[in-house]
């Protein structure tokens, strides 16, 4: 979900949603709601990550592309 959100190119017939982004929460897609994504939640969302990834090196190039992801400048692009 993450990799095609981050190719899509979001324009006026495709348009971003809430429902499009995937936030770094562990609610289903369907419950999540601007409350709960709050720094807690994305917290435990990374702390379950990193007991299910294999080694450091995976978990530490997923948290870049979030970071990526989600930093401003990449918002404004969109």
């Amino acid at each position: 979900v993450s990799a095609e959100f981050d190719s899509i190119k979001f324009q006026e017939s495709q348009p971003l949603t809430f429902e499009s982004v995937p936030w770094p929460v562990l609610d289903h897609p369907h419950r999540t709601s601007w409350d709960s994504i709050e720094w807690g939640a994305v917290e435990k969302f990374f702390n379950a990550i990193e007991k299910l990834l294999e080694n450091q090196t995976e978990y530490k190039a997923l948290l870049e592309k979030a970071h990526r992801r989600f930093h401003p400048d990449k918002w404004k692009a969109r």
